[in-house]
């Protein structure tokens, strides 16, 4: 099962890779056929397996020899990986939760990532399926994802205003849609480690790499994988933080 969910991530990831590219740009992500973004040769099909194909051409394009970026490989095996992690995890219909809520974060991720866009045709997609998910399987309490959405609406709203346009529209409403589907508590903590996370690697921009302060940094990534952390691991982490304010 969990090599069958492998396999299905890393396709699924090559999926996401070309609708996380195409979205943004308003293309058909159906026509053209994929294609090498410097020479525009369509790829081959035996060019277009997950991974494989990467680590065969040697990152490279058949045709022309230009570099492929490794970001469609870091996301093919980052998908499979984490569909793997969802079903050892998860069981019966949580998996599927699962699952869709790791396709919308990997999704965010790439657009995000290149284009500094995190798109409203993807967040409305997603809100449509997490609302169908609540109806069938409701948080504790119930009004806890309207909690969520509202909250972290909000939250993101006052921090734009604060920082005079420090955080985009796009970081609110998708915090929003994943607090619709965490509930409240989830989405707040998974937050905070997303604060936490992207601070030290703006640091780390800052002084390593000499970057600017008012150089982009894509914070979509960052929520995203925060609220994975935060989604999965809730209750270790309290327990955890309580535990430790115990021996204090």
């Amino acid at each position: 099962m969990l090599i069958v969910m492998f396999i299905g991530g890393i396709i699924l990831g090559s999926f996401y890779n070309v609708v996380g590219l195409r979205v943004p740009q308003s293309s058909s992500i159906v026509f053209p056929n994929s294609h090498c973004p410097a020479c525009y040769q369509n790829i081959l099909y035996r060019d277009n397996i997950p991974i494989l194909s990467y680590l065969l051409l040697k990152g490279q394009c058949r045709q022309c020899k230009n570099k492929i970026s490794l970001v469609y490989p870091v996301i093919e095996g980052l998908t499979g990986i984490l569909f793997v992690f969802a079903t050892y995890k998860m069981a019966d219909f949580n998996l599927f939760s699962s699952l869709t809520l790791i396709s919308l974060v990997i999704l965010i991720t790439i657009t995000d990532i290149y284009y500094y866009i995190i798109p409203n045709k993807i967040l409305v997609f997603f809100m449509i399926v997490f609302i169908a998910i609540r109806l069938s399987q409701p948080l504790d309490p119930w009004y806890d994802s309207f909690l969520g959405f509202l909250v972290s609406y909000l939250l993101i709203y006052l921090l734009i205003i604060l920082s005079k346009g420090g955080m985009g529209a796009g970081d609110m409403k998708f915090l929003a849609v994943l607090g619709f589907f965490t509930g409240l508590k989830i989405v707040l903590l998974g937050f905070l480690i997303a604060i936490m996370c992207g601070g030290l690697y703006g640091v780390y921009l800052l002084v390593i790499k000499g970057n600017k302060r008012n150089d982009l940094l894509p914070f979509g990534p960052f929520i995203g994988f925060g609220v994975l952390i935060s989604y999965f691991y809730y209750d270790a982490i309290i327990s955890f933080y309580i535990t430790e304010l115990v021996r204090l």
